[in-house]
């Protein structure tokens, strides 16, 4: 990996670890502290705000793939300036649509969804722009700034105010984004100097951003609603009971993009510029090893809910489901989706999404309708994410999977399921662990070997930074 490469992987790594250390903290307090009731309405929200991006339809997908590879220099002013507003302009419109369709269905949480439309994408948009020019201090800036104004706010709420009622901690989210979207506005004006016209619209720019990133926006929104769907599965067909502890299962499994981002986040910039196949193929590998290592994050939840949330007990065996479809999920968005955005082959990532969601639809209804736990559809995820990782390999077959490479999946998976759910989990960890070292030397030894330096460089420059401050 170039310089370059790393350290945009070690910026938006500390951001992500400054992020865990709050959103850990978030994710406990609340589900400890609120009823079941109120949390489970807090993730109706979240589950609703997960599809807010679908609604631009395009336009900030199109910004990016535009600017991809670029720097915030090279962007025209007058390009900056036209996108911007004209996104402005076109989120207002549909923020009130989103409202009125609330009020109409006399939907709280709906409304709620509707005014949060507007903030949400115009943040979008800025993290988006950030990314594609590889300003990726900003990134994690952005990130730490809403994850720790999430917790503190929802901490005065949980022991100042002292409610359980949900409608505050769902405000909260609205609030965090509309104060981010201002900060981020006056910030790029004064980055770049220019003056941004608040009513200035353009509909050349409008349709052709959309045109340029709507099938990558459908890609997003059907890889949404794929990893999404056993949670729908669970909200229209289960109690809210079921879906609270489901959802609490979904949260702790997505504290594994705080390890994940840094490397899906740096890919696209990096696939853009190289096309090196030995390069991206061992790329592939080592995160490949790194997947496996990642998801024995799965035992010290287990190990959390056996002595201190035993209300979400009944979440381990979803837990450990979704953690392994992890497996597949970090070398699929890592990998395979940033050379699918880089190659600018966006119609065969849609393709493949939307055979992938009709097979998870299926498997989530013969499952369900074999055994009628939430389980159920936690293998539905799980069989889903395997074969997506199969349909991406056949679209790449310069760095197709050797023997070697899927005898390793194989053997670590099944390790991972026996150790999950045989064993106690401090047992099943450090046999994991174990496992999982001897069979890296084995089998993916060069890979391996270079995750632990770039871990140990990672370590040793922050805590540079530490004794400099």
């Amino acid at each position: 990996m170039n310089n370059s490469l790393k350290r945009g992987m070690t910026v938006v790594l500390i951001a992500n670890i400054i992020n865990l250390c709050f959103s850990l903290l978030s994710s406990f307090i609340l589900p400890r502290f609120l009823t079941v009731d109120t949390y489970a309405s807090i993730k109706t929200f979240q589950l609703y705000a997960a599809y807010a991006g679908l609604l631009h339809l395009g336009y900030v997908d199109g910004v990016y793939l535009k600017y991809g590879g670029k720097n915030l220099s090279e962007i025209g002013r007058a390009s900056l300036i036209d996108s911007l507003s004209t996104l402005r302009i076109f989120q207002i419109v549909v923020n009130i649509i989103g409202v009125l369709i609330g009020v109409f269905a006399r939907d709280p949480i709906l409304v709620l969804f509707g005014l949060s439309i507007l903030p949400a994408n115009m943040v979008a948009y800025f993290k988006y722009l950030y990314q594609s020019v590889g300003e990726f201090d900003i990134y994690g800036r952005v990130l730490n700034g809403t994850t720790i104004s999430y917790f503190v706010l929802d901490i005065i709420l949980i022991f100042i105010v002292r409610t359980d009622n949900p409608y505050p901690y769902i405000f909260v989210f609205i609030i965090v984004d509309v104060v981010l979207w201002i900060i981020l506005e006056t910030y790029i004006q004064r980055k770049t100097k220019l003056s941004f016209h608040f009513f200035r619209f353009s509909p050349y720019v409008l349709l052709d951003n959309i045109k340029s990133g709507i099938l990558l926006t459908l890609g997003n929104f059907s890889s949404i609603l794929l990893t999404g769907l056993d949670l729908w599965f669970v909200k229209l067909l289960m109690n809210s009971t079921a879906f609270a502890q489901y959802s609490f299962a979904v949260s702790m499994q997505n504290f594994m993009n705080v390890a994940v981002t840094p490397i899906s986040i740096t890919m696209y910039n990096y696939f853009c510029k190289e096309k090196d196949i030995n390069k991206i193929h061992q790329i592939r590998n080592s995160v490949m090893v790194f997947a496996v290592a990642l998801i024995s994050c799965a035992f010290p939840v287990k190990f959390i809910l056996e002595h201190f949330l035993q209300k979400y007990l009944e979440s381990t065996k979803v837990i450990f489901l979704l953690f392994g479809a992890q497996l597949f999920y970090i070398i699929i968005k890592s990998i395979y989706v940033n050379l699918y955005k880089a190659n600018k082959e966006q119609h065969k990532y849609f393709i493949k999404l939307v055979i992938v969601i009709f097979v998870g639809f299926v498997f989530n209804i013969v499952c369900y309708s074999l055994y009628h736990v939430k389980e159920a559809f936690a293998v539905g995820t799980f069989l889903s994410a395997i074969v997506w990782l199969i349909l991406c390999s056949l679209d790449h077959k310069e760095i197709s999977f050797s023997l070697k490479e899927i005898f390793y999946l194989i053997v670590e998976v099944v390790l991972y399921l026996v150790c999950g759910y045989g064993l106690n989990s401090i047992l099943g960890f450090v046999i994991y662990v174990v496992c999982t070292v001897v069979l890296s030397l084995l089998l993916m030894k060069g890979e391996f070997i270079n995750l632990v330096k770039i871990c140990k460089l990672t370590v040793f420059r922050k805590l540079v930074r530490v004794n400099k401050s």
